[in-house]
């Protein structure tokens, strides 16, 4: 036996993988994992788009399997489908069956001691500290300095985003005129204009 990529439409995963099952009589195995949108959780493919066909080298057929309704094409290396080794797929099963009995996949990329930034709420532009959890969750706990106090606050994870340090300037002001000769600071006039002078007369100071 061996496996087989097949590309098919975005969203028609499941549309796909049926037809192969009931059409064609093939094994296929689409990896869903637990996602949550929109504040609901349900399952989704974990690679939009591709599916992976079990059968017989001898039983496979290329153009049958693109001929069913959801199907894009068998993916191929050099004109020969692409096969993928048994162990690969073992693995994905149980990394996807662990992440499924875990809740599913994070709502966020932030790990526990990420700087992270306010986006939204009174608060917006203050830095925090992300605590966690790193499980898919809506509420998320920060570390938040607010006057002159470290807090604990929970707070909606969509208000969060990554704070990206501030970046140093790379170009200096330059010293030199080029060649090694430095740039003198220009010395000003006091005088070099007719209110400067007529100022300092009326104080009582000497003009020039």
């Amino acid at each position: 036996m061996s496996v087989y990529v097949v590309q098919v439409k975005t969203g028609r995963e499941v549309l796909a993988a049926t037809m192969l099952e009931q059409h064609l009589e093939l094994q296929v195995y689409l990896p869903q994992v637990r996602q949550r949108r929109r504040g609901r959780a349900a399952l989704a493919p974990l690679f939009p788009g591709y599916l992976f066909v079990t059968s017989e080298p001898a039983h496979f057929v290329s153009s049958a399997v693109d001929a069913q309704p959801g199907v894009v094409r068998v993916v191929t290396v050099d004109a020969t489908p692409c096969v993928v080794a048994d162990a690969v797929v073992t693995a994905l099963q149980a990394r996807v069956a662990a992440v499924n009995a875990a809740g599913g996949l994070p709502t966020h990329s932030f790990k526990p001691g990420d700087a992270v930034r306010l986006r939204a709420g009174p608060l917006a532009g203050l830095e925090a500290v992300f605590v966690g959890p790193t499980t898919p969750s809506e509420r998320v706990e920060i570390l938040l300095e607010f006057l002159g106090r470290t807090q604990r606050v929970r707070m909606e994870v969509s208000m969060l985003e990554e704070a990206i340090p501030a970046q140093r300037d790379l170009h200096p002001p330059r010293r030199t005129r080029g060649h090694g000769r430095q740039i003198k600071a220009r010395e000003t006039n006091p005088y070099r204009n007719g209110e400067a002078k007529a100022a300092a007369q009326s104080s009582g100071l000497p003009g020039r």
